[in-house]
């Protein structure tokens, strides 16, 4: 597997583009279209925030349709709390796409982030849709990225390369969100917003594509917390048009593993992109759990200790203060023998079989933490579990962005 650029545009049969409608109070770009030259198979995954946003229950509703060509998406504004207004509002915008493309309107998908509880410019936008078809190219990627932006402060894509079957497949990928960052997102049949995109050219079935995209999210995007507030809009699209023509995965087999591999890679690196661009942040932090009884014991426990704001002010301050670890992870919910746990920062043992070690150099520690990368470990002894989270310092800056954000 290599990386190579391009984003969501590396894939055969994909364009995009991106422009300005006057959504955003600053002016920049705050529309834009991805769009697959031939048909796909889609899958998508969103918020169990129980206040759903308008766009997040159409798409919801539009993926039960066979294949997809389009996704639109605005931000500057989130289109939620519109009541059937907002409903309306994403049901039009979905609707203009698919008008200027010749397309049914359950082919095109919709996402929205921003202001929650301001209604949804659609005029505006209707009137920039020629604008936003005729722009599309095969060199959109970076502009879609970067009018998805809120308050992120750089774009995120990535696009990599893997052979199978001896056919090579692309996916590439492009996301944003780095405040209201605490995503839990699962299949519509069953958390600044986390709004990400997924393109390949691999062929793929519908049933495959869904598990492929739920399994990479639960050991990603649905791993990373900036404050611990899920937001109404999180949604996570993938496209698959088959361009690649390898032999279509229809099972768990082989070429499956390797498909899902490499996409668990491509949303890894995105979702670690959006813990460090997290709002105010100075430090990336990463939580790894090892020992654990299970798996998804592991990852609850890191997942409770990436939303301390205890410990992700302490990061800040570049202190040591280990217990705050210890503390987060004893309130996880999950049983486990605190006298056989032990906890690493960087490279120095602070807790050891649950007792503190008295000879650990705190200056030592206290360096490492000056560092923009902090890695924290917590080995339970109990078993072959394992999971990672990542999350971010909170900084003044934090409090200073969000005591601002309406205004």
């Amino acid at each position: 597997m290599i990386i190579v650029k391009g984003g969501v545009t590396a894939p055969k049969g994909f364009l995009a583009s991106a422009i300005r409608a006057g959504i955003k109070k600053s002016g920049n770009p705050d529309l834009a279209l991805l769009y697959c030259e031939t048909p796909a198979v889609a899958a998508g995954i969103f918020t169990t925030n129980v206040f759903k946003a308008s766009p997040v229950r159409l798409s919801i509703t539009n993926l039960r349709n066979r294949t997809h060509r389009a996704i639109v998406v605005n931000s500057g504004n989130a289109n939620c709390a519109n009541g059937r207004q907002g409903d309306a509002d994403a049901l039009s915008m979905a609707g203009y796409i698919a008008k200027g493309m010749a397309l049914g309107k359950k082919e095109v998908l919709v996402a929205s982030t921003g202001i929650i509880g301001h209604r949804l410019p659609v005029r505006k936008i209707e009137m920039k849709v020629p604008e936003l078809i005729l722009s599309l190219t095969i060199k959109g990627s970076s502009d879609l990225a970067g009018a998805i932006m809120t308050t992120d402060t750089v774009k995120k894509e990535i696009a990599v390369k893997v052979k199978l079957g001896g056919k090579v497949v692309t996916i590439g990928g492009a996301a944003k969100g780095v405040g209201m960052i605490h995503p839990l997102m699962k299949k519509a049949t069953k958390h600044a917003t986390m709004i990400g995109f997924i393109t390949t050219d691999v062929s793929i079935s519908k049933k495959m594509l869904e598990a492929a995209l739920s399994d990479a999210a639960d050991e990603s995007f649905n791993m990373i917390s900036v404050d611990g507030d899920m937001s109404t809009n999180d949604s996570l699209f993938i496209l698959a048009n088959g361009l690649a023509d390898n032999r279509s995965i229809r099972a768990k087999g082989k070429d499956y593993l390797v498909f899902l591999g490499a996409l668990k890679f491509l949303c890894i690196a995105i979702a670690k992109m959006l813990a460090a661009d997290g709002e105010g942040a100075t430090k990336l932090v990463e939580i790894n759990v090892i020992g654990a009884k299970t798996d998804r014991d592991a990852r609850v426990i890191a997942r409770k200790i990436s939303t301390s704001n205890l410990l992700k002010c302490a990061i800040f301050g570049e202190d040591p203060n280990w217990g705050r670890v210890a503390a987060s992870a004893g309130s996880a919910g999950v049983d486990f023998d605190p006298d056989k746990a032990d906890i690493y920062m960087g490279p120095a043992k602070v807790l050891s079989g649950g007792s503190s070690m008295k000879t650990f150099d705190k200056e030592k520690v206290r360096k490492y933490i000056k560092g923009k990368k902090v890695f924290i470990k917590v080995d339970l002894g109990s078993g072959e579990g394992s999971g990672t989270a990542w999350t971010c310092d909170f900084s003044k800056e934090y409090v200073a962005i969000n005591s601002e954000y309406s205004t």
